[in-house]
């Protein structure tokens, strides 16, 4: 899924460069374009915040790198990663805060060994701005959002496929996080709404592009140079783009980085080299028992802290069919397109404790679809299917 990961971030920069090709000759570009040294590296901050000229904290960082043959490298920081700054333990998304971009950059240049000088920061309520500027955007979305927040006066409602979007609607999808699945769903939407602005964007009229110009040199703060934009533009045109993922690990709800894979990752990015991919199996977990005991989302949760799947999680019991008998003290799995039957079906019995058994019988699996249907859970999807037992 971290794959996957936004390229919303950098996409106020990609965003400024389209605009620039509408009206800024071919042999301009060239030319100013050779001016730029690769590899090139530079930093993107997101913010919270009412506005980028308030100091505050950053709510997401990436780093992202540009080399000679047109090959890109994305790499989300967590915000909250741990490292030992001034003498004392700190979050990294404090340094712009309390040292200022110049110190972030260091920070960043020494974990990554990449020397990295350029920036932008901006503030979510951009998308708002220039949302409004293209409306309607259309968004894809795959799953039905409902939110309610009155204190905050917060009311959000997107049905399942297209939705037509202005500004404020386009930052509410942006921001929303209260799914099971946090930042990384987050990051998700976010990137597809990237996608669909800069679609409806290119649709637009010259006078159109130049006010979304405007408004992102405007309400963003950063230090490229017009060379600089230019030589992006000509690597971003045939962009061979790479998404790593941050050697992270958990520590008492600390995350460090993992000194057993950071110089994978320092190679990865200063060789612009894709890691091999790594299989990530998508997990529905429901139950074969009556719980009155705990609530299942809780229990699933705090027991899978498995790394490498997503999960979505049914509280519901599945019934007997009319030719199968659930065990509830045995645990059944249902693999649809996934490999590794073995490690999977052990790992869910040394997590949950019960004897596991693998089912392949059609018509029992199509059993299982019709009631995951029933409870309004899309299974497309999905690999595996895991039916708990007591």
């Amino acid at each position: 899924m971290l794959k996957r990961f936004i390229t919303g971030i950098i996409g106020l920069i990609i965003l400024l460069i389209l605009v620039l090709s509408v009206y800024i000759s071919p042999f301009k570009v060239i030319k100013e374009g050779k001016k730029m040294t690769f590899p090139y590296y530079f930093l993107v901050m997101g913010m919270d915040s009412s506005s980028t000229e308030d100091i505050s904290r950053t709510d997401s960082i990436i780093l992202g790198g540009i080399n000679e043959e047109g090959k890109i490298v994305m790499l989300p920081i967590p915000r909250d990663l741990l490292i030992e700054y001034d003498g004392r333990e700190r979050r990294i998304n404090s340094i712009y805060e309390y040292y200022g971009v110049e110190a972030l950059l260091k920070e960043v240049s020494d974990i990554f060994g990449v020397k990295v000088e350029k920036y932008m920061v901006f503030n979510y309520e951009i998308f708002k701005q220039i949302g409004d500027i293209i409306a309607p955007v259309k968004v894809y979305v795959d799953t039905e959002i409902a939110y309610t927040d009155y204190h905050q006066n917060l009311f959000i409602n997107f049905q399942k496929g297209i939705n037509e979007m202005d500004g404020q609607k386009l930052l509410e999808y942006m921001r929303f996080r209260y799914d099971i699945y946090g930042d990384i769903g987050r990051i998700e939407r976010q990137k597809n709404a990237l996608y669909a602005i800069l679609s409806e964007s290119m649709k637009k009229g010259v006078t159109t592009l130049l006010k979304i110009f405007r408004t992102v040199l405007n309400d963003t703060l950063n230090n490229f140079n017009f060379s600089e934009i230019m030589g992006i533009y000509q690597k971003v045109k045939k962009a061979d783009i790479t998404f790593l993922q941050f050697p992270s690990s958990l520590e008492e709800n600390y995350v460090l980085i993992d000194s057993g894979k950071i110089e994978d990752t320092k190679y990865n990015i200063i060789n612009f080299k894709a890691p091999e991919k790594e299989y990530r199996p998508w997990i529905i977990f429901t139950r074969n028992y009556t719980n009155k005991m705990y609530n299942f989302y809780t229990y699933i949760s705090s027991k899978w802290n498995v790394s490498g799947n997503v999960f979505k999680i049914v509280d519901s019991e599945i019934e007997d069919s009319d030719n199968f008998k659930f065990d509830e003290n045995k645990s059944y799995i249902f693999f649809k397109n996934t490999k590794n039957y073995d490690y999977w079906a052990e790992k869910i019995k040394s997590v949950f404790g019960t004897e596991t058994v693998i089912l392949n019988d059609k018509d029992l699996y199509f059993y299982t679809i019709n009631f995951l249907s029933a409870n309004l859970i899309d299974t497309e999807n999905y690999d595996i299917l895991v039916i708990l037992g007591e």
